[in-house]
């Protein structure tokens, strides 16, 4: 054959395999440089460590689930915490959920987890629902108008929010009862009323606010009248404190005193403690009228413990931390111990509480222990605290440095991974830590070079809904979100999944039912192991049933373990009951609620098949399936499989948007399945895995292969060969 008077030349073939497509979805490379095993567009697809892809499962209510025994209403705030030892029972978790101004509590031992609502006490089983409305501060905008951070302490929950007085929580472990405490926060009143610079001089006559600074600066009444009386009812200045005037008695002598040189600095105040939230100075003081303290208009958004004491954030600039906390009732001793202004015990200790300030962190959102640091996360950056070349914190050693630049846009969106490493979204990505060999942190952006453009492409009205949960089974991260244009607030359709190990992103999207669609609105792990109250039978040392007087069998309730699987949770609202319950991907219908469908797709990465110029054709495909079936259910006179699978396979040329040809199935068993009719469960086939050869139309210099799921139906594809034909010439 010629053309031209010259020979055509065969074109040449090779194969191309792909047995593994786990990179996840990319948006920052080019049609010309994307790489291998990643794909150009992906949804509900479950990534595999082990290299295959296949199509998530179906979102159902979790199995035997039950409905909390309140209504709630649509578009209210909800969110989801964990109380770790309850009573300091290291087995025992509750699972607390917000929604509005109430908690209720779930014990996390359940099984179901709906089923699991914590009585109210032992003698009480009516599900504990707490009213946070007591503990709203006065003029706040109420406590269902902000999400609760909590912290585990001693078997206790310290609950906190921007518009709530703090308080803790605490469960009787031999009745049940629960106990709510308000924490008052004490503090010494460190500030001046009077400006420094008229506190360097003495004055006569002086106002009530110089008074206070004077005995707050630790001048007693005693000290005060011997230097008026020397100085012409004049009262004293504070460039050094009274005892620097003290005999060889140990009395005051203000000429003493006046010979000691304090020029213009001024000694520390702090001997009066305040209640931080109500400061009343004239009961600390025994005076009348003095000028109160700047009053804080909001209250903590973050909580949590740290070395052996618990940190308070949010509220301003400051960071603030209890003492050791020894006993419960220090949980707001945010002060130093020794008077500062006293002559033999003024020392700080390493156990003091006090405060950090951080005077450049604007919008401080949340509280992270990470490692021997305390990591404090705000709007315009992330600071880290901790002792002296990175030892633990002491009140009277500690270091505070700057980590980034890159803060916390969106509080819902941070995650705590395994060995507590941090993820969160700020205005420009989503941001891990890394520890350098130094022992430094260094801030690392994972989606500007994976999914920037995706994640820009979520709206802000959209990330404000943010939540997330990590994944300790499959070391992943979820952040859930609402899709665009819903309508019911806070209600959560749209999941974006980091694999930790594999460094994949993967979107996932809830569909919706017809009618009457329950509404995720929070997320919560379980960990596969808990503690649940059981009823025990009471046996005598010969096995017998204990009975009692009336002849009833006597039973007890204890606490004891239970095993299931690990899995996230979803929080559910039934809009048709106004309920709340969880659902689980767990359900092999592949529809979502039972019904509704969901598009399930992949597509591959685009293949040159050797250089960027010559046109090529792929004429054969081989796809490699599990087989899926698990048994089969009689419908009638006819055997349906269960967990059936289908694939479609299509190809787009040369960056097209529309493919050169009609999907194909490539999932076919190339013999009949055999139904045991003795045991539906048990598949007689004589193979695990399907290979299927499809003719792929079209050429071109490029082509993307596109694999999607069918309604109702799975999928699990370990990889494919092409066989791949190439022109000789140009």
């Amino acid at each position: 054959m010629t053309r031209k008077g010259k020979k055509q030349l065969p074109q040449k073939f090779n194969q191309t395999i792909k047995n593994s497509f786990v990179k996840g979805l990319i948006t920052e490379r080019s049609e010309l440089n994307f790489p291998e095993d990643a794909s150009v567009d992906e949804l509900n697809c479950s990534l595999s460590k082990a290299g295959n892809r296949t199509k998530r499962l179906a979102l159902e209510y979790e199995a035997g689930y039950e409905e909390s025994s309140n209504t709630t209403t649509s578009g209210m705030l909800y969110t989801t915490k964990t109380w770790e030892n309850v009573g300091e029972n290291p087995d025992l978790q509750y699972l607390v959920v917000q929604y509005g101004s109430r908690l209720r509590f779930y014990n996390k031992g359940t099984i179901p987890l709906s089923s699991g609502e914590v009585p109210t006490s032992d003698a009480n089983a009516t599900p504990y629902v707490l009213n946070m409305t007591p503990y709203a501060y006065s003029g706040g905008l109420g406590a269902s108008a902000s999400r609760i951070e909590v912290a585990s302490v001693s078997g206790r929950l310290v609950v906190v929010s921007p518009q709530l007085n703090p308080f803790y929580i605490e469960r009787d472990p031999d009745t049940g009862v629960f106990t709510v405490t308000s924490i008052t926060f004490t503090v010494r009143d460190l500030s001046f009323n009077k400006s420094r610079i008229s506190l360097t001089s003495s004055t006569t006559g002086p106002g009530i606010d110089r008074q206070y600074d004077i005995y707050n600066a630790g001048w007693t009444a005693d000290t005060i009248t011997t230097y008026k009386a020397a100085n012409a009812n004049a009262w004293p200045p504070l460039t050094h404190p009274w005892y620097s005037g003290k005999t060889a008695v140990g009395a005051f002598d203000a000429a003493e005193w006046a010979l000691i040189y304090g020029g213009n600095s001024l000694i520390a105040p702090g001997h009066f403690l305040l209640d931080l939230f109500n400061p009343d100075r004239d009961t600390a003081s025994g005076l009348t009228g003095v000028s109160p303290p700047t009053v804080p208009t909001t209250r903590f958004n973050s909580v949590v413990a740290y070395a052996g004491r618990i940190w308070y954030g949010g509220m301003d600039s400051k960071i603030y931390y209890s003492q050791i906390t020894e006993d419960i009732s220090q949980l707001g001793n945010c002060y130093q111990q020794n008077d500062p202004t006293s002559e033999e015990f003024s020392d700080l200790l390493d156990t003091d509480g006090g405060f950090v300030r951080l005077a450049e962190a604007s919008g401080i959102r949340k509280l992270h222990v990470f490692g021997s640091s305390l990591l404090v996360f705000a709007e315009n950056g992330v600071w880290r605290i901790s002792g002296i070349d990175g030892n633990i914190f002491r009140a009277t050693d500690f270091s505070v440095f700057k980590v980034t630049d890159f803060g916390l846009a969106q509080r819902g969106s941070f995650v705590s991974a395994q060995n507590s490493v941090p993820f969160w979204w700020s205005y420009s990505g989503i941001h891990t830590v890394q520890v350098t060999e130094q022992g430094g942190m260094v801030e690392v952006n994972i989606s500007r070079e994976t999914i920037q453009t995706f994640w820009r492409d979520i709206a802000e009205s959209e990330k404000i809904s943010v939540t997330s949960e990590y994944d300790a089974l499959n070391n992943r991260i979820v952040w859930l979100y609402s899709n665009a244009g819903e309508t019911i607030t806070g209600k959560l359709n749209r999941l974006l999944f980091l694999d930790i190990d594999l460094g994949a992103f993967y979107p996932w999207s809830i569909s919706d039912a017809s009618t009457d669609s329950p509404e995720v609105v929070g997320t919560s792990f379980y960990k596969g192991a808990g503690a649940d109250i059981i009823e025990f039978t009471v046996v005598d040392d010969n096995d017998d049933e204990v009975e009692d007087a009336a002849g009833n069998t006597v039973v007890v309730n204890l606490s004891a373990g239970t095993l299931k699987s690990s899995e996230i949770f979803l929080l559910v609202r039934n809009p048709a009951t106004r309920k709340l319950t969880f659902a689980t991907f767990n359900s092999t219908s592949f529809l979502d609620w039972g019904t509704a469908n969901y598009e399930a797709y992949a597509e591959a990465a685009y293949n040159f098949i050797g250089d960027l110029g010559r046109r090529k054709n792929s004429p054969y495909i081989t796809t490699f399936l599990k087989q899926t079936e698990t048994g089969f259910e009689l419908v009638g006179s006819t055997y349906n499989p269960l967990r059936e699978s289908s694939l479609k396979v299509s190809a787009y040329w040369d960056f097209k948007k529309t493919a050169s040809s009609t999907a194909q199935e490539a999932y076919r068993h190339k013999q009949p399945l055999v139904v045991n009719t003795s045991d539906l469960t048990n598949v007689i086939s004589p193979t695990t895995v399907l290979s299927t050869r499809l003719k792929l139309r079209g050429r071109g210099r490029v082509v993307r292969l596109r694999f999607e799921g069918s309604r109702g139906k799975d999928f699990n594809l370990l990889g494919w060969e092409t066989l791949d034909a190439m022109n000789n010439g140009y």
